[in-house]
């Protein structure tokens, strides 16, 4: 099959991986439920890079990292990947099938959650992560959609397609599109594009967590790009001021996690599970009567200094090149 056709149901990869019903899809990729011929009656999902990808080597090697990460990984709260062959046709992964739903259609049938089914969900994603972290990765894309909830009440992280070493000094990755991640769970230093450190996965689990409580987004809206400057401005309003039935340990837990600056966070996703499993041994730090919230005052202050980088300083340093070039042809 030439790489650049769409992946359909009814196509075989490679001669193993018969693809079947199309569970799902991102901006990069199509996923597919299919059967792996190899192993008779397994059941296995494919997540197969669409064609407008085919030609760079971006998406390619974006796949061979999700898979060679993935295949380090063996946790039974994390998404097991299946190891394949060194010459594939085509761009694609492969992973365990997990029956269940994810926690976006959860909060798709109710938000806000009750507060011990929200903590016990943020505690196992913490427990996932932490072994991630100790390897020396970071997940880099947490969000609802990226966590399956098991009928045996377990948890699955999947999606490791932002994935990375936790020491890579900068995320950058060509062929990309534009958005990477999910507007409504991103740390203001992915925003920023700087270095992908452990605490930005601490602040998904904090935006998931707060979204489970309260019913909305940290930073709810329709536009990315405002969303996204909102965090980067302020905190988001206290939780119990939206569900005043939660307690005041949990609200404490998830405003320490959603701090803007990545060393006021948890200093480890073990850290926050510990205060997740216990909330009653929290000393409250009143980070809840601390909040900045975004208003238009600091917008049009961030505007501005936008705007002086952006277009003022560059104009000002090229007139102050050509003054200086100037004078020093006039004393000639």
């Amino acid at each position: 099959m030439p790489p650049a056709l769409k992946a359909k149901p009814g196509q075989t990869l490679d001669g193993r991986f018969l693809l079947g019903e199309e569970i799902g899809h991102g901006g990069m990729s199509t996923i597919f439920k299919a059967l792996d011929l190899q192993n008779p009656g397994e059941t296995v999902v494919v997540k197969v890079r669409l064609p407008a990808f085919s030609s760079g080597v971006g998406a390619w090697s974006m796949f061979e990292r999700e898979e060679a990460i993935g295949r380090q990984l063996d946790h039974p709260l994390i998404l097991k990947f299946l190891p394949l062959a060194q010459d594939k046709r085509r761009s694609y992964v492969v992973t365990e099938h997990v029956p269940g739903r994810t926690l976006a259609d959860r909060l798709g049938e109710q938000r806000p959650l009750p507060e011990s089914e929200a903590l016990s969900i943020a505690s196992q994603i913490c427990t996932a992560l932490d072994y991630i972290h100790e390897h020396g990765f970071v997940h880099y894309d947490l969000n609802p959609a990226n966590v399956m909830l098991c009928p045996d009440g377990g948890i699955r992280l999947i999606d490791f397609g932002l994935a990375h070493a936790a020491e890579t000094a900068r995320f950058t990755l060509s062929g990309a599109p534009p958005a990477i991640g999910s507007s409504d769970y991103l740390a203001p230093e992915q925003i920023k594009r700087k270095r992908g450190r452990k605490s930005a996965d601490i602040y998904g689990v904090g935006a998931m967590l707060y979204e489970m409580l309260t019913g909305q987004p940290p930073f709810p809206g329709d536009d990315p790009l405002a969303v996204a400057s909102a965090r980067l401005l302020g905190d988001p309003p206290a939780p119990r001021s939206l569900n005043p039935g939660i307690s005041r340990q949990a609200e404490d837990i998830v405003l320490r996690a959603l701090r803007r600056h990545p060393n006021e966070r948890y200093a480890s996703a073990g850290a926050m599970k510990a205060d997740l499993e216990h909330p009653e041994r929290i000393a409250l730090s009143g980070l809840c009567d601390r909040l900045q919230p975004v208003t238009r005052r600091r917008r049009s202050l961030r505007i501005a200094r936008y705007i002086a980088a952006t277009f003022i300083l560059p104009v000002a340093s090229q007139v102050a090149l050509f003054l200086l070039l100037w004078h020093h042809l006039a004393r000639k």
